[in-house]
C-alpha cells in the first residue's frame, strides 16, 4: 500500500459510475463523417484558452502606431497584483494525503514545501505543516552509516523510509508451511472433457512437426462497416497496405503532423462536451479510426487514400478493418493475468468493488472508464479472431517495424 501511495503522489506533483456491468463501448466511438473544423480558427482559440501569456504584441508588424491604453491597464494590473497560479492537482493531492498513512508524512512533507504554487490548504495540513525543513527522524538501516545524508534533496527523503527497505512481510504474508505429499491423490480425469478437447483441438494438428495447412483466403468484404466480420482476405489486404503507410509517414513531415494534432483534437472534443478521460482512451480503443480522423483534419486524405486504395479500401472501411484486426490480434498477446480482470469488468464486479474504497466521484468515474476501455481493448468476436490467427506472427513483425504505433497512436498496448 505504501509503495502504491508513493507512486501516486509523485505522479500528481509532476505532471459517478454504475455498480452493474455497463456497456460503454459507444462512448469510445469516432465519427468519421464529422464536419472538420477550420484548423486556423481552432488553433487561435486553443492558444487563447490555454496560454497564460497575452499575444497582443507578439509580432512587430502587428504593433499599432500608438500603444493600446486598455492593454496597458491590463498588464499594469497584472504586474502590481501577484496572483498564485493554482496547481491543477491540488485537490487530489489533498485527498490522497488524507488517505495516506501518517508515518509517510515526514518523508513527503518536506518535498511538498518545496513545490511552487501549493496553497495552505495542502501545506497547512496537520502533520504536513510540521515537516517544513525537517529531516526524517527514522531512516532505513542501510543508510545509517551514510555521511551528510541530511543534505540530500527532500525529493529523495521518501527512499529513506524504513518500510520501503524493510517491509514486515511476516505480518502481511506469513510463510507458508509446505507439507510433503507422500501420498499424492490421484488426478481424476473426466473422459467426456478429454473427448471434447480431442475433437476441438486434435493432437495430430498441434503436435511437433505437424504440417501447416495451406491458407485458403475467404472472400473480401468491400465497403465494410464497423460491424462487418473479418475474413482472412480482409486481413491480408490490410497487411498489404502497411508498406505504403510506412512510406506515407516519412513524406512531407506527415508523422510529426499526425503527432502534433492530438492536443488540438482533444481540446475540440472537450469543448463539444466530451470528458477528457474518454478522449484519452478513445485513441487506444479505436486507433485506426483515430488515425483516419487525424488524416482528415490535416487535409491529407487524398494522399492516404492513394495508399490504401491499392487494396480496394476507402478511408472508412480501411479504418474499420484495421481496428478489427488490431483488436483481434491483441487477444493473442493478452496475458493470462488480464483475463480475470476483463471478466470482472464484464460481470460488473469491478464497479462493485470500487464502492468499498473512499474515492471521490471523479476518481470513481476515471477508474470506471479506464476499466471499460480495458474491456474494449481485449474484446473481439470469434470470427475476427479466427481470421487473424493465421497472420499473428506476420502482424507481430509488421507492428514491431512500426514501433507498435502509427503517427503517435498506439496500435498494440504495452
Amino acid at each position: 500500500m505504501l509503495r502504491s501511495a508513493i507512486l501516486c503522489i509523485a505522479g500528481f506533483l509532476f505532471v459517478s459510475s454504475s455498480v452493474q456491468a455497463v456497456d460503454d463501448a459507444h462512448i469510445f466511438d469516432i465519427d468519421l463523417n464529422e464536419k472538420t473544423p477550420v484548423l486556423s480558427d481552432l488553433l487561435q482559440q486553443y492558444n487563447e484558452k490555454t496560454s497564460q501569456y497575452s499575444w497582443h504584441y507578439q509580432f512587430r508588424w502587428n504593433m499599432p502606431a500608438q500603444f493600446d491604453t486598455g492593454f496597458q491597464s491590463i498588464i499594469d494590473d497584472f504586474g502590481n497584483h501577484e496572483k498564485r497560479l493554482e496547481n491543477a492537482n491540488e485537490e487530489r493531492i489533498l485527498q490522497m494525503l488524507q488517505r495516506m498513512p501518517k508515518q509517510m508524512y515526514p518523508y513527503i512533507g518536506p518535498m511538498l514545501h518545496k513545490v511552487r504554487g501549493l496553497s495552505g490548504k495542502v501545506l497547512e495540513l496537520p502533520g504536513i505543516k510540521e515537516t517544513k525543513n525537517k529531516f526524517p527522524t527514522r531512516v532505513a538501516k542501510i543508510f545509517e552509516d551514510v555521511n551528510y545524508l541530511e543534505f540530500a534533496s527532500p525529493s529523495m527523503y521518501i527512499f529513506l523510509m524504513p518500510e520501503i527497505w524493510e517491509p514486515e512481510i511476516s505480518r502481511e504474508y506469513p510463510n507458508l508451511k509446505i507439507k510433503s505429499l507422500q501420498n499424492p491423490r490421484k488426478i481424476k480425469i473426466n473422459p467426456d472433457l478429454m473427448a471434447k478437447v480431442e475433437k476441438n483441438v486434435p493432437a495430430s494438428k498441434f503436435m511437433l512437426g505437424a504440417q501447416t495447412p495451406s491458407l485458403k483466403l475467404q472472400p473480401r468484404h468491400f465497403n465494410a462497416d464497423i460491424s462487418t466480420p473479418l475474413s482472412t482476405a480482409d486481413v491480408q489486404a490490410f497487411i498489404n497496405t502497411l508498406d505504403g503507410l510506412r512510406s506515407f509517414l516519412h513524406q512531407n513531415k506527415n508523422e510529426m503532423q499526425l503527432m502534433g494534432i492530438v492536443p488540438l483534437m482533444r481540446y475540440y472534443d472537450e469543448q463539444n462536451g466530451e470528458k477528457p478521460i474518454v478522449g484519452y482512451f478513445k485513441a487506444a480503443v479505436n486507433p485506426c479510426q483515430t488515425i483516419v480522423r487525424k488524416v482528415q483534419w490535416l487535409g491529407k486524405y487524398a494522399e492516404f487514400q492513394e495508399v490504401v486504395g491499392t487494396q480496394g479500401f476507402g478511408l472508412d472501411d480501411w479504418a474499420y478493418t484495421c481496428d478489427k484486426t488490431v483488436k483481434a490480434y491483441r487477444i493473442f498477446r493478452t496475458p493470462i493475468s488480464h483475463t480475470g480482470f476483463v471478466n470482472s469488468v464484464r460481470k460488473g464486479l469491478y464497479d462493485k468493488m470500487l464502492r468499498q474504497y473512499k474515492l471521490t466521484p471523479q476518481e470513481r468515474e476515471m477508474l470506471h472508464y479506464q476499466a471499460q476501455a480495458f474491456l474494449q481493448l481485449y474484446t473481439a468476436p470469434k470470427e475476427n479472431i479466427d481470421a487473424v490467427r493465421p497472420f499473428a506472427k506476420q502482424l507481430q513483425q509488421e507492428f514491431l517495424q512500426l514501433g507498435n504505433q502509427y503517427g503517435g497512436t498506439p496500435l498494440v498496448m504495452p
